[in-house]
């Protein structure tokens, strides 16, 4: 089984559980936390620690795989009954996704005949189609349940944060969250830990809602892109986004190849004669970023996002 997480209102996931399992004997013993935005995720794996914790698991055990893990004893372990609690969570955080051959045993194993009063938790990266063609992924979805955790999206951003501002007591105007989601972009984690911040924030009328002076002085810039939005930003005709994201993805050491590429697959989009127009100029880009015309393909990028906002 599967459940699809709502970014913008994570803890429904508590009665999604709750309504799916509604007795302890109904619980799965596989699970699996797949998602790369790092505050989600980790939100997600507490509500499920949670649940759990409701349903007598009591004891938890958290470990890391790495090219050395010995799948054989931890599935011996996993096997074997716990001897602090009637009931224990088994986490297991796998950073590539990729457990290998005797991982992909071992897991499937698990998931196909799980030892009783145990429940694993697989915490992973977003699954692409590799890992969703796994054995071992299959079984868990099949035997278990897999939490996808999506990330959110920039157009949903305000409102998560004006969310969050209210779930800590506070008040901003529409400005000071514009502000906040304009530092924070691609960084959850980031706008999360400033709302924690401005709760402490000394200020004249604590009772007034935050203005965009006050947010403006107060957070730091902490956004984070993904190369692989840059062409939908492209696209959107949001000239000064574009700019902001291709010069923080510069100051990264983001490879050109790769925002080439993501630029590329988006203007495929465009009507043909745009489109051929700007793979041209996608080309002409390319043989500069490999030395073979003297001009600055970052610079030459910057010109093609002004060009598609004005086409628009």
């Amino acid at each position: 089984m599967q459940i699809r997480l709502d970014p913008k209102k994570p803890e429904q996931l508590t009665s999604q559980l709750t309504t799916q399992f509604s007795s302890p004997d109904a619980v799965p013993s596989s699970w699996a936390i797949s998602g790369d935005d790092p505050l989600l995720t980790t939100e997600a794996t507490d509500l499920v620690r949670s649940f759990l914790r409701q349903q007598g698991f009591e004891e938890r055990l958290s470990e890391a795989t790495d090219r050395s893990f010995d799948w054989r004893g931890w599935l011996a372990e996993a096997n074997s009954p716990s001897l602090f609690a009637s009931r224990r969570i088994l986490e297991l955080r796998l950073p590539t996704g990729k457990p290998g051959t005797e991982g992909n045993k071992a897991l499937t194993a698990w998931a196909e005949s799980p030892a009783p009063d145990t429940a694993v938790v697989l915490l992973l990266p977003r699954a692409d189609r590799t890992m969703m063609a796994t054995g071992w992924f299959n079984a868990f979805s099949n035997k278990g349940l897999v939490i996808s955790v999506p990330e959110l999206q920039v157009s949903d951003l305000p409102s998560w944060i004006m969310a969050r501002l209210t779930k800590a007591g506070l008040e901003a105007e529409p400005q000071a969250i514009s502000v906040l989601a304009t530092k924070s972009e691609g960084n959850l984690a980031a706008a999360h830990q400033e709302i924690l911040k401005l709760v402490h924030l000394p200020r004249k009328d604590p009772n007034a809602p935050i203005t965009a002076a006050e947010m403006q002085e107060a957070v730091t810039d902490a956004a984070r892109f993904s190369p692989f939005q840059l062409g939908d930003a492209f696209l959107a005709g949001d000239t000064k986004r574009s700019l902001r994201m291709l010069r923080g993805l510069r100051e990264e050491g983001e490879a050109l190849p790769l925002l080439i590429w993501s630029v590329a697959n988006a203007v495929r989009r465009l009507p043909i004669e745009r489109a051929t127009e700007a793979l041209r100029e996608l080309g002409r880009i390319d043989t500069m970023a490999k030395g073979l015309l003297a001009e600055d393909p970052w610079m030459a990028l910057e010109r093609l996002a002004l060009s598609l906002s004005r086409s628009r």
